[in-house]
Protein backbone atom coordinates (compact mmCIF):
# COMPACT_ATOMS: atom_id res chain seq x y z
CA UNK A 1 0.00 0.00 0.00
CA UNK A 2 1.05 3.62 -0.55
CA UNK A 3 1.91 6.16 2.08
CA UNK A 4 -1.27 7.62 3.54
CA UNK A 5 -4.40 6.65 5.41
CA UNK A 6 -6.31 3.50 4.44
CA UNK A 7 -9.24 1.39 5.58
CA UNK A 8 -9.27 -2.42 5.62
CA UNK A 9 -12.90 -3.54 5.50
CA UNK A 10 -14.57 -6.95 5.67
CA UNK A 11 -17.26 -6.54 3.00
CA UNK A 12 -20.64 -8.22 2.93
CA UNK A 13 -20.53 -10.49 -0.09
CA UNK A 14 -22.98 -9.86 -2.89
CA UNK A 15 -22.66 -13.41 -4.20
CA UNK A 16 -25.41 -15.61 -2.69
CA UNK A 17 -23.33 -18.73 -3.26
CA UNK A 18 -20.65 -17.45 -0.89
CA UNK A 19 -22.97 -16.51 1.94
CA UNK A 20 -22.55 -18.67 5.01
CA UNK A 21 -23.76 -18.50 8.62
CA UNK A 22 -20.18 -18.95 9.78
CA UNK A 23 -17.93 -16.53 7.83
CA UNK A 24 -14.18 -16.94 8.32
CA UNK A 25 -12.07 -14.76 10.57
CA UNK A 26 -9.51 -12.42 9.01
CA UNK A 27 -6.36 -11.61 11.01
CA UNK A 28 -3.52 -9.25 10.15
CA UNK A 29 -0.51 -11.49 10.76
CA UNK A 30 2.21 -9.27 9.36
CA UNK A 31 2.88 -5.68 8.36
CA UNK A 32 5.84 -3.66 7.14
CA UNK A 33 7.52 -1.20 9.47
CA UNK A 34 5.84 2.18 9.34
CA UNK A 35 2.34 0.68 9.20
CA UNK A 36 0.08 1.28 12.22
CA UNK A 37 -3.32 -0.33 12.86
CA UNK A 38 -6.30 1.22 14.62
CA UNK A 39 -8.93 -1.37 15.51
CA UNK A 40 -12.55 -0.92 16.53
CA UNK A 41 -13.32 -0.85 20.27
CA UNK A 42 -13.84 -4.33 21.68
CA UNK A 43 -12.17 -6.08 18.73
CA UNK A 44 -8.96 -8.10 19.16
CA UNK A 45 -5.97 -6.28 17.75
CA UNK A 46 -5.58 -6.85 14.01
CA UNK A 47 -8.74 -8.96 13.65
CA UNK A 48 -11.69 -8.62 11.30
CA UNK A 49 -14.23 -10.85 12.99
CA UNK A 50 -16.84 -10.80 10.24
CA UNK A 51 -18.60 -8.79 7.53
CA UNK A 52 -18.92 -5.14 8.49
CA UNK A 53 -15.75 -5.04 10.60
CA UNK A 54 -12.96 -2.63 9.71
CA UNK A 55 -9.45 -1.49 10.60
CA UNK A 56 -7.82 1.85 9.91
CA UNK A 57 -4.26 1.56 8.59
CA UNK A 58 -1.90 4.53 8.81
CA UNK A 59 1.09 4.11 6.50
CA UNK A 60 3.97 6.50 7.05
CA UNK A 61 5.77 4.83 4.15
CA UNK A 62 4.92 2.45 1.32
CA UNK A 63 4.59 -1.09 2.64
CA UNK A 64 2.78 -4.40 2.68
CA UNK A 65 0.26 -6.05 4.95
CA UNK A 66 -0.30 -9.82 5.41
CA UNK A 67 -3.81 -11.12 6.01
CA UNK A 68 -4.74 -14.69 7.05
CA UNK A 69 -8.22 -16.19 6.79
CA UNK A 70 -9.27 -18.89 9.27
CA UNK A 71 -12.48 -20.94 9.28
CA UNK A 72 -14.62 -20.62 12.39
CA UNK A 73 -15.92 -24.20 12.20
CA UNK A 74 -14.35 -27.41 10.91
CA UNK A 75 -14.76 -27.49 7.16
CA UNK A 76 -16.08 -23.93 7.17
CA UNK A 77 -15.80 -21.56 4.24
CA UNK A 78 -12.74 -19.41 3.62
CA UNK A 79 -14.48 -17.18 1.07
CA UNK A 80 -14.39 -13.53 2.09
CA UNK A 81 -14.29 -10.07 0.47
CA UNK A 82 -11.67 -7.83 2.06
CA UNK A 83 -11.29 -4.31 0.66
CA UNK A 84 -8.29 -2.04 1.13
CA UNK A 85 -9.20 1.54 0.29
CA UNK A 86 -7.28 4.79 0.54
CA UNK A 87 -9.00 7.53 2.53
CA UNK A 88 -9.19 10.67 0.39
CA UNK A 89 -11.75 13.06 -0.99
CA UNK A 90 -12.80 12.33 -4.57
CA UNK A 91 -10.82 14.35 -7.04
CA UNK A 92 -12.90 16.45 -9.44
CA UNK A 93 -12.59 15.79 -13.15
CA UNK A 94 -11.77 19.02 -14.96
CA UNK A 95 -13.05 19.31 -18.51
CA UNK A 96 -10.68 22.19 -19.21
CA UNK A 97 -7.13 23.00 -18.24
CA UNK A 98 -6.54 24.13 -14.69
CA UNK A 99 -6.10 27.89 -14.27
CA UNK A 100 -2.65 29.33 -13.83
CA UNK A 101 -1.32 29.51 -10.26
CA UNK A 102 -2.55 32.53 -8.35
CA UNK A 103 -0.26 35.43 -7.63
CA UNK A 104 1.13 35.72 -4.09
CA UNK A 105 -1.12 37.56 -1.69
CA UNK A 106 0.20 41.10 -1.08
CA UNK A 107 0.79 42.48 2.40
CA UNK A 108 -2.43 43.58 4.04
CA UNK A 109 -4.64 41.40 1.83
CA UNK A 110 -6.72 38.34 2.65
CA UNK A 111 -7.84 35.34 0.64
CA UNK A 112 -11.40 35.55 -0.68
CA UNK A 113 -13.81 33.94 -3.07
CA UNK A 114 -15.95 35.77 -5.58
CA UNK A 115 -19.60 34.75 -5.51
CA UNK A 116 -22.19 35.85 -8.07
CA UNK A 117 -25.78 35.11 -8.99
CA UNK A 118 -25.96 34.50 -12.74
CA UNK A 119 -29.19 34.48 -14.73
CA UNK A 120 -30.33 30.93 -15.63
CA UNK A 121 -27.28 29.42 -13.86
CA UNK A 122 -27.78 30.25 -10.20
CA UNK A 123 -25.00 31.02 -7.74
CA UNK A 124 -21.43 30.55 -8.98
CA UNK A 125 -18.10 30.96 -7.22
CA UNK A 126 -14.54 31.66 -8.28
CA UNK A 127 -11.24 31.89 -6.45
CA UNK A 128 -9.23 35.07 -6.16
CA UNK A 129 -7.93 36.01 -9.59
CA UNK A 130 -10.27 33.66 -11.51
CA UNK A 131 -13.16 34.57 -13.79
CA UNK A 132 -16.83 34.23 -12.97
CA UNK A 133 -18.43 33.67 -16.39
CA UNK A 134 -16.25 35.88 -18.59
CA UNK A 135 -15.26 35.84 -22.26
CA UNK A 136 -15.26 32.05 -22.50
CA UNK A 137 -18.67 31.49 -20.86
CA UNK A 138 -20.56 34.78 -20.60
CA UNK A 139 -23.60 35.04 -18.36
CA UNK A 140 -25.69 37.93 -17.10
CA UNK A 141 -24.52 38.68 -13.55
CA UNK A 142 -27.33 39.96 -11.30
CA UNK A 143 -25.44 40.29 -8.03
CA UNK A 144 -21.99 39.86 -6.55
CA UNK A 145 -20.27 39.20 -3.23
CA UNK A 146 -16.59 39.35 -2.27
CA UNK A 147 -16.42 36.87 0.62
CA UNK A 148 -13.24 36.76 2.77
CA UNK A 149 -12.00 33.29 3.74
CA UNK A 150 -9.85 34.39 6.66
CA UNK A 151 -9.54 37.60 8.62
CA UNK A 152 -10.81 40.94 7.43
CA UNK A 153 -10.78 42.03 3.79
CA UNK A 154 -10.39 45.85 3.49
CA UNK A 155 -12.46 46.14 0.31
CA UNK A 156 -15.78 47.85 -0.36
CA UNK A 157 -17.93 47.81 -3.49
CA UNK A 158 -21.11 49.15 -5.03
CA UNK A 159 -23.06 48.05 -8.10
CA UNK A 160 -25.35 49.65 -10.65
CA UNK A 161 -28.45 48.21 -12.31
CA UNK A 162 -30.70 49.48 -15.10
CA UNK A 163 -34.43 50.04 -15.19
CA UNK A 164 -36.70 52.44 -13.35
CA UNK A 165 -35.42 51.50 -9.93
CA UNK A 166 -31.84 51.22 -11.13
CA UNK A 167 -28.78 53.28 -10.37
CA UNK A 168 -25.80 52.96 -8.06
CA UNK A 169 -26.25 51.35 -4.67
CA UNK A 170 -24.46 52.42 -1.53
CA UNK A 171 -21.09 50.97 -0.52
CA UNK A 172 -21.10 47.38 0.76
CA UNK A 173 -18.36 45.88 2.98
CA UNK A 174 -16.67 42.62 2.02
CA UNK A 175 -18.90 39.66 2.82
CA UNK A 176 -22.13 41.42 1.76
CA UNK A 177 -24.21 40.61 -1.30
CA UNK A 178 -24.84 43.51 -3.68
CA UNK A 179 -27.46 43.21 -6.39
CA UNK A 180 -30.58 41.11 -6.90
CA UNK A 181 -31.62 37.51 -7.53
CA UNK A 182 -34.12 36.26 -10.08
CA UNK A 183 -35.43 39.71 -11.05
CA UNK A 184 -33.88 39.84 -14.54
CA UNK A 185 -31.90 42.94 -13.54
CA UNK A 186 -28.28 42.36 -14.56
CA UNK A 187 -25.55 44.61 -13.28
CA UNK A 188 -24.40 47.35 -15.63
CA UNK A 189 -21.50 48.61 -13.53
CA UNK A 190 -19.38 47.94 -10.48
CA UNK A 191 -17.11 50.11 -8.35
CA UNK A 192 -14.55 48.84 -5.85
CA UNK A 193 -12.21 50.57 -3.44
CA UNK A 194 -9.63 49.72 -0.81
CA UNK A 195 -10.55 51.13 2.58
CA UNK A 196 -8.43 54.07 3.75
CA UNK A 197 -7.26 52.12 6.82
CA UNK A 198 -5.82 49.30 4.65
CA UNK A 199 -2.12 48.80 3.99
CA UNK A 200 -0.74 51.52 1.72
CA UNK A 201 0.76 48.96 -0.64
CA UNK A 202 -2.54 47.17 -1.36
CA UNK A 203 -4.33 47.65 -4.70
CA UNK A 204 -7.09 46.08 -6.78
CA UNK A 205 -6.75 44.46 -10.19
CA UNK A 206 -10.03 43.71 -11.98
CA UNK A 207 -11.36 42.75 -15.39
CA UNK A 208 -14.94 42.95 -16.58
CA UNK A 209 -16.71 41.70 -19.69
CA UNK A 210 -19.79 43.57 -20.86
CA UNK A 211 -22.07 42.16 -23.53
CA UNK A 212 -20.78 42.98 -27.00
CA UNK A 213 -17.76 44.93 -25.75
CA UNK A 214 -14.02 44.21 -25.37
CA UNK A 215 -12.73 43.11 -21.98
CA UNK A 216 -12.21 46.08 -19.65
CA UNK A 217 -9.24 46.19 -17.26
CA UNK A 218 -8.85 48.52 -14.28
CA UNK A 219 -6.27 48.62 -11.46
CA UNK A 220 -5.71 50.90 -8.48
CA UNK A 221 -6.97 51.71 -5.00
CA UNK A 222 -10.38 52.75 -6.35
CA UNK A 223 -11.75 51.54 -9.68
CA UNK A 224 -14.93 51.68 -11.74
CA UNK A 225 -15.99 49.30 -14.50
CA UNK A 226 -18.86 50.10 -16.86
CA UNK A 227 -19.60 49.19 -20.46
CA UNK A 228 -19.37 51.54 -23.44
CA UNK A 229 -23.17 51.79 -23.35
CA UNK A 230 -24.74 52.44 -19.95
CA UNK A 231 -27.19 49.53 -20.43
CA UNK A 232 -24.67 46.83 -21.42
CA UNK A 233 -25.03 43.94 -18.90
CA UNK A 234 -22.05 42.59 -17.01
CA UNK A 235 -21.37 39.05 -18.31
CA UNK A 236 -18.01 38.29 -16.66
CA UNK A 237 -15.90 39.53 -13.76
CA UNK A 238 -12.46 38.82 -12.30
CA UNK A 239 -10.90 40.36 -9.17
CA UNK A 240 -7.48 40.08 -7.54
CA UNK A 241 -5.34 41.85 -4.96
CA UNK A 242 -1.93 43.08 -6.07
CA UNK A 243 0.89 45.20 -4.65
CA UNK A 244 0.39 48.84 -5.53
CA UNK A 245 4.07 49.03 -6.51
CA UNK A 246 3.46 46.53 -9.34
CA UNK A 247 1.02 48.83 -11.10
CA UNK A 248 2.31 51.01 -13.93
CA UNK A 249 2.86 54.60 -12.91
CA UNK A 250 0.20 56.91 -14.22
CA UNK A 251 1.59 59.39 -16.65
CA UNK A 252 1.16 62.95 -15.51
CA UNK A 253 -1.04 65.01 -17.80
CA UNK A 254 0.89 67.36 -20.03
CA UNK A 255 0.57 71.01 -18.96
CA UNK A 256 -1.77 72.97 -21.13
CA UNK A 257 -0.12 75.61 -23.29
CA UNK A 258 -0.95 79.13 -22.28
CA UNK A 259 -3.29 80.75 -24.77
CA UNK A 260 -1.63 83.23 -27.13
CA UNK A 261 -2.80 86.73 -26.31
CA UNK A 262 -4.70 88.34 -29.14
CA UNK A 263 -5.32 91.97 -29.91
CA UNK A 264 -8.74 93.28 -28.99
CA UNK A 265 -11.22 92.26 -31.65
CA UNK A 266 -12.48 94.86 -34.12
CA UNK A 267 -15.68 94.78 -36.05
CA UNK A 268 -14.96 95.38 -39.72
CA UNK A 269 -17.88 96.16 -42.01
CA UNK A 270 -17.52 95.70 -45.77
CA UNK A 271 -19.87 97.60 -48.03
CA UNK A 272 -20.40 96.79 -51.64
CA UNK A 273 -19.79 99.70 -54.02
CA UNK A 274 -22.73 100.59 -56.28
CA UNK A 275 -22.36 99.22 -59.82
CA UNK A 276 -21.62 101.59 -62.74
CA UNK A 277 -24.57 102.99 -64.73
CA UNK A 278 -24.07 100.65 -67.69
CA UNK A 279 -23.90 97.63 -65.43
CA UNK A 280 -26.89 98.84 -63.49
CA UNK A 281 -28.88 99.02 -66.69
CA UNK A 282 -28.03 95.41 -67.45
CA UNK A 283 -29.43 94.38 -64.05
CA UNK A 284 -32.71 96.20 -64.74
CA UNK A 285 -35.90 94.09 -64.96
CA UNK A 286 -36.59 92.85 -68.50
CA UNK A 287 -40.08 94.30 -68.35
CA UNK A 288 -38.65 97.72 -67.57
CA UNK A 289 -36.26 97.44 -70.53
CA UNK A 290 -39.12 96.47 -72.84
CA UNK A 291 -41.14 99.46 -71.72
CA UNK A 292 -38.21 101.76 -72.62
Amino acid sequence: MERGLHTLTYRWTSNPALRTPSPPLADVTGASSGLFLVCAPGEPFGRLSGPGAGIVVMAEADGQIELTLRATIPGGSLAAEIELKRVEAPRPAFAAELPAPRRPLPEGGAEFILSAHVSLRGDLQAARGDWICGPGAPGRIEGIEVRPLAGSLPVEYQVATGGRSGGWTGWFPAGSYAGSRGKAQPLIGIRLRVRPDAAAGLALDAEAAFLGAPTLTRAGREIELTGPCLLDPLVGFRLDLVPAASLPAESAPAPEAAPTPRAPGRLRVFRRAPPPAAEAASWAHPAAQAGG
